[in-house]
């Protein structure tokens, strides 16, 4: 069975709370002020009301800076989630090339490493730095990165005892490849305006 609602009477004439800045029905704003300036606080960060009572959970909750426990360091809390995904230098992200997680602050010059590493490819008899492998693939033989088998399916080797051993996959993608060339480009050019600041 469904409920009709009343319709406000546009006839009813409101008045603004000086405490809360909302329309009450004038008949009512003296009780309702008393009750409001009573019970409820602005909160100075955010503007909206709180009651009183929970007003140190409220900004616990929402504006207390967040301490770090991974770099230690005292966040504001609007940048909590900012510096979690993106800025703590102690985030864990993964190697490109062998997929292991290190902080983020290691995770270039571990990659600077282990994208030297090299793979044999089958077709062309030789091996290729890890760091250079999609590039390979894609000029010399044809392939992308859906098509292109991965360094895992193609590295099981014959080890003494004549059980199949598996090399760690690479684990290449396309946007891994942008980021690492956008780094790259990013290094040059910081390098460079360095050199031109010593002259």
């Amino acid at each position: 069975m469904a409920v009709a609602v009343a319709a406000p009477d546009p006839a009813v004439t409101t008045s603004t709370c000086a405490h809360c800045n909302r329309e009450i029905p004038s008949s009512n704003i003296a009780l309702h002020s008393a009750h409001c300036a009573r019970n409820l606080q602005k909160c100075e960060h955010c503007g909206d009301m709180v009651p009183r009572k929970h007003m140190d959970e409220h900004y616990d909750e929402n504006h207390a800076p967040v301490n770090c426990s991974r770099c230690k360091q005292t966040v504001e809390h609007e940048l909590w989630d900012l510096h979690k995904r993106m800025q703590c230098p102690q985030r864990m992200l993964v190697c490109q090339y062998c997929e292991f997680e290190l902080p983020a602050v290691d995770i270039f010059e571990h990659q600077d490493v282990c994208g030297n590493r090299t793979e044999y490819c089958q077709p062309c008899k030789k091996y290729i730095r890890l760091r250079e492998w999609i590039g390979h693939e894609i000029l010399l033989h044809g392939k992308t990165n859906d098509n292109a088998e991965s360094s895992s399916d193609r590295s099981l080797l014959e080890n003494e005892d004549g059980a199949e051993e598996r090399e760690p996959a690479h684990g290449f993608n396309h946007k891994q490849l942008l980021l690492t060339v956008a780094i790259a480009g990013l290094a040059v050019v910081i390098g460079s305006i360095l050199l031109h600041k010593k002259d």
